[in-house]
């Protein structure tokens, strides 16, 4: 794939409903189900990624596997269907987002 930061390319499925940048810099809302786009601005094949701010909350449902890192650095590998947990230091609430945002 592209850049490493971007996790998503045009046609793949978007696996969480949410909004996400394209390599032009552009946001967009995408819905679970949905292919993601190719560029809005160009109208080619782009690659895609969670919009800056997108986070998790400990003891939300995981929809979407991969890597996560905390708010201290923690870095997991969590699976669609599990659940956000607690800082794997701390054992305290805490916001995750996708690793390399």
């Amino acid at each position: 794939m592209g850049n490493q930061q971007y996790e998503h390319a045009t046609d793949d499925v978007v696996e969480e409903t949410g909004a996400y940048t394209c390599e032009a810099g552009i946001t967009k809302t995408l819905n679970k189900g949905d292919k993601f786009p190719s560029c809005p601005e160009s109208s080619v094949v782009t690659y895609w990624k969670h919009a800056e701010g997108h986070h998790h909350n400990s003891g939300e449902p995981v929809t979407e596997s991969g890597t996560y890192i905390d708010e201290d650095g923690d870095e997991l590998e969590l699976a669609e269907g599990g659940t956000f947990p607690n800082c794997p230091k701390a054992d305290t609430p805490t916001q995750w987002r996708h690793a390399g945002n």
